[in-house]
């Protein structure tokens, strides 16, 4: 009977997908083949080489440089961006240094208060041509055209004359000589 057992058994054992297939029932297909391994630097990389996903990787990659690409010309930009502005600020600060026109000169209390009031009435004007300058470059930046500073120097150079001029008529005689010869130095300076 033991044998007959087992004879029982090796038949169902065998017979079972043939049964199946005469139900109907299809036989599982055959599972997907496992990629191949290859032997990276560290550890071993499974390959899938179907097309589509290699077409997908593909186009993920270039994807990942594009947008690489762009924030690496992003990040440029704005570099150059914050060195301009960086840089015209120091024009404004130098245009309006005050104190560097004034050296040398001993001038009455009524004198420096109406320098400082010339100072002050210009320095508005300086930070109004700071704010718009901003403006301006912002509004080319997002339009995505060139920004000039043309405009920029020659009011800065306008403004700046204006004020020397204002401050060289508070002036007397002998001060203005010391004036006009810090002003060369200054001229020469640039």
């Amino acid at each position: 009977m033991n044998s007959l057992h087992k004879l029982a058994v090796a038949t169902l054992i065998v017979a079972t997908p043939s049964l199946s297939f005469a139900q109907g029932k299809a036989p599982h297909p055959a599972p997907h083949p496992a990629p191949p391994v290859v032997m990276g630097k560290s550890a071993p990389v499974r390959q899938d080489n179907r097309a589509d996903k290699t077409a997908d990787q593909a186009a993920r990659n270039a994807d990942k440089v594009a947008d690489k690409s762009a924030r690496t010309a992003d990040k440029a930009a704005d570099k150059s961006e914050r060195l301009t502005q960086k840089t015209e600020g120091s024009e404004l600060k130098f245009a309006h240094d005050q104190k560097l026109l004034t050296k040398g000169i001993r001038s009455t209390s009524a004198e420096k208060e109406q320098l400082k009031a010339i100072e002050k009435k210009y320095d508005q004007n300086y930070r109004d041509l700071r704010q718009k300058e901003k403006a301006d470059a912002k509004a080319a930046k997002k339009n995505g055209t060139t920004h000039t500073d043309a405009a920029f120097q020659s009011q800065l150079t306008q403004l700046q004359t204006q004020e020397r001029a204002d401050m060289r008529a508070v002036l007397t005689v002998q001060q203005q000589s010391i004036f006009d010869r810090n002003l060369s130095k200054l001229s020469t300076r640039k």
